[in-house]
């Protein structure tokens, strides 16, 4: 059997399932996981791995005593942006411990990596790659689209 066999048609999100079906696995570390179903691998990599950073950016400013530095001011953004995956990932954390959260979000960034590199596993073995983001399987406007232009919401 060719590499290109096993390959053709590979659920991107195997890595997920499987993290989120460990059951050596924390459950929170499991619910960020399922955090991740769905979204498109660029997306969903430079999403974390932007918020992964923001934490840790703010646990070093804790440590060093500065109260609206580098951490600080890339939540700013992070939260003026309104990303879906990101606000999903912020309501999952922002009540947590920021020493735990840094560590679980370095991790959810080293899993989203790693779901983005089997693409160039499948594109190398000759296989089609083919990701679809479960946002783009919605037929019509989402409730987020539908609000998104009320100033009463933002």
């Amino acid at each position: 059997m060719k590499m290109k066999d096993v390959l053709e048609g590979y659920n991107y999100d195997l890595p997920l399932i499987d993290a989120m079906n460990d059951a050596e696995l924390r459950p929170f570390r499991r619910l960020l996981a399922g955090a991740l179903m769905g979204e498109s691998l660029d997306a969903g990599y430079f999403a974390t791995r932007e918020m992964a950073d923001a934490y840790f950016d703010l646990w070093n400013d804790v440590r060093k005593g500065v109260r609206y530095g580098e951490g600080y001011l890339a939540f700013e953004e992070i939260l003026k942006d309104k990303n879906p995956l990101q606000m999903k990932l912020w309501y999952l954390t922002c009540e947590r411990d920021l020493n735990e959260t840094v560590k679980d979000m370095r991790w959810l960034a080293i899993l989203a990596n790693r779901r983005g590199y089997m693409a160039r596993a499948v594109r190398e073995s000759g296989a089609d790659v083919l990701h679809v983001a479960a946002r783009n399987l919605v037929v019509g406007k989402t409730p987020a689209e539908l609000v998104a232009d009320k100033t009463v919401w933002n």
